[in-house]
């Protein structure tokens, strides 16, 4: 600003802005209302407030105008003016980015980003970035600002190079996660092949609790080679004594309800920050029946492709519909005839607004209807399924050994049983597993504190139950994860 201007008398600068309002206003009562007139306010208005020309905020509010600030101070016009001189402002810089005006008759809102630079009252300089809204309206056929509110986005803290999970949550711009692919039937993640050794925590989303649970298990996980989880936005069966006690992250509608929308991504950076990866499921047999028609399901699809996609949570493929063709499955697109075209449509849904990440529909052990299908990049099966020996197969549930009514206590002749499913997926290589048990999938059962992500014991007893052995049989024939490969105890860390 040209020094000289400091010197303009106030009413001169009141009648500059008067003229120019009136201009605007001319044509906004001779045509609709206009995107662009609102844009040109807004920034006569920015560098109003950069130049501390106070005068030319005074003509571009209204009488009733308030303020709510970034830090929770609600203040009206007057308080907001109060002590401010003309032309002295502490603002050294105000860019607005991502600005956006919608008009509906005599009303705009406008909804930005603004990046400041300031300098406080010791001399020091402070930055910050907010997110804000602005209401115009047109009062006697002048626009005028009724409201602004700005909140704060948190900064990535300096003293790392990214910021932590946690962090990420409330960034409107979040730092990406490695990516999965898979490439020649093999799982790759951030473009280097891996091997998958996984867990299914089908209801890890339940509660805040459980899935802090969940976040506070993943080293030990890692430790014994465990690099794979499964989760499930409508949960899965939740045992012991009431088999529909789960929750469904979908309203009836199909939107995705925010609190698990905010607990899975904080999962999925969770794992992200352990070079993990996260079989995201989307329906179960038991919650589907919540969802109210077809288009509800197309939404819950569509939704959560956005929420992943918008995150930039990549380090995930999915399960769309597990169990397909249940017994108990309600909608018909989830069931046979006509299977395949209709877990095409499903999966499609899903892949058009997450084209990059795969996805699959698992299919119910023994009910029928095939594994593959045309669409697909994940081959899901369940249970004792045999391998396929084309595609990427994932086995997200691997056959149960202990009931949800005695979780996590095994009998001596199962141990066997599934040390020989251990053994046939470290033998394919295009195959991998994740393990399922009432110990970590159910909810309360008879341990009375299901689920447990935790090992707990060697499930040989009540008073010892637990999946320890699972854990000790990755990290003793399979080795620790360390991305991107599996390295045996012989190796030193």
């Amino acid at each position: 600003m040209n020094p000289s201007s400091k010197h303009r008398p106030h009413r001169t600068c009141l009648m500059v802005v008067a003229a120019f309002v009136a201009l605007i206003n001319t044509a906004a009562r001779a045509d609709a209302p206009r995107t662009d007139e609102i844009l040109q306010l807004e920034e006569l208005l920015d560098k109003a407030i950069v130049d501390g020309d106070f005068g030319t905020f005074d003509c571009l509010t209204a009488e009733d105008f308030t303020h709510g600030s970034q830090s929770g101070r609600f203040r009206s016009k007057a308080e907001w003016l109060k002590g401010k001189v003309q032309w002295q402002s502490s603002y050294l810089s105000f860019d607005v980015s991502d600005r956006k005006v919608r008009v509906f008759d005599d009303t705009a809102i406008v909804t930005g980003i603004s990046t400041l630079k300031w300098r406080e009252t010791d001399g020091t300089i402070g930055t910050g970035k907010f997110r804000f809204l602005r209401v115009w309206t047109r009062l006697n056929g002048t626009w005028q600002v009724a409201a602004f509110q700005s909140t704060k986005i948190p900064q990535q803290d300096s003293s790392t190079d990214k910021p932590t999970p946690v962090q990420s949550l409330d960034l409107d711009d979040p730092p990406a996660t490695r990516e999965f692919s898979v490439k020649e039937d093999r799982p790759f993640l951030d473009g280097k092949q891996i091997e998958i050794w996984g867990l299914r925590c089908g209801n890890a989303l339940y509660t805040q609790g459980v899935t802090e649970r969940h976040v506070r298990n993943l080293d030990n996980m890692v430790a014994h080679g465990i690099n794979c989880i499964g989760v499930y936005i409508q949960g899965s069966n939740a045992g012991h004594p009431n088999p529909f006690g789960g929750r469904s992250g979908y309203n009836a509608d199909g939107s995705l309800k925010p609190e698990f929308a905010r607990r899975l991504e904080w999962l999925v950076r969770e794992a992200n920050a352990r070079d993990m990866v996260v079989m995201v499921g989307l329906f179960s047999p038991r919650k589907d029946d919540e969802l109210k028609d077809e288009a509800a399901i197309q939404r819950a699809c569509e939704e959560t492709a956005k929420f992943l996609v918008r995150r930039k949570l990549k380090n995930v493929f999915c399960d769309v519909m597990h169990e397909y063709n249940h017994s108990r499955v309600d909608h018909d697109i989830f069931r046979e005839p006509n299977g395949a075209e209709k877990k095409a449509k499903l999966t499609a849904w899903f892949n058009k607004f997450a084209p990059e990440i795969e996805a699959g529909i698992c299919p119910t052990f023994k009910s029928g209807t095939g594994t593959a299908y045309a669409g697909m990049q994940v081959r899901i099966i369940q249970k004792e399924e045999v391998i396929p020996k084309e595609g990427f197969v994932v086995n997200v549930e691997t056959q149960r050994h202990d009931a949800y009514e005695n979780d996590g206590k095994y009998e001596a002749d199962e141990f066997p049983i599934m040390f020989g499913y251990f053994k046939q997926y470290a033998a394919a290589p295009n195959a991998c597993m994740l393990f399922h048990s009432g110990w970590c999938q159910g909810i309360t059962n008879g341990s009375g504190t299901a689920p447990h992500p935790e090992m707990g014991g060697y499930g040989k007893s009540e008073e010892d139950r637990g999946i320890r052995f699972y854990y000790e049989w990755v990290r003793d024939n399979i080795g620790r994860y360390e991305y991107p490969r599996h390295v045996a105890n012989s190796e030193s860390p």
